[in-house]
C-alpha cells in the first residue's frame, strides 16, 4: 500500500469513520422518506475524500453532516427531473 493510502486509511478511521452512527441517525432525521442511507453515505464519503484530495477539508465532521445534506437534495432533485 503506497504512503498516501495509508495515510489516507489512517485518517479516514480517526476523523471520519467515528462520525458514521450519527451520520445515519441525523439522515434518518433529517430525511425519513429516503430508503437510499447506504447509497448516501457511500456518497458523502465520495465527496468528501475528493475534496481532501484537493486540499478542501479543514473540518471533516462539519463537511460530512453538509456533504451528506448536499448529496440528499441531489437525490430529491434528480428523482423529481423529468427527462423531456
Amino acid at each position: 500500500m503506497p504512503p498516501h493510502d495509508s495515510e489516507q486509511a489512517r485518517w479516514f478511521a480517526e476523523e471520519v469513520h467515528p462520525h458514521e452512527p450519527a451520520l445515519r441517525a441525523y439522515l434518518q432525521a433529517r430525511f425519513p422518506n429516503l430508503a437510499d442511507h447506504d447509497d448516501l453515505v457511500q456518497e458523502t464519503y465520495t465527496r468528501l475524500l475528493r475534496a481532501k484530495d484537493t486540499g478542501g477539508v479543514r473540518y471533516p465532521k462539519a463537511f460530512l453532516f453538509t456533504a451528506a445534506r448536499n448529496a440528499a437534495f441531489d437525490l430529491f432533485r434528480r428523482r423529481r427531473a423529468h427527462p423531456t
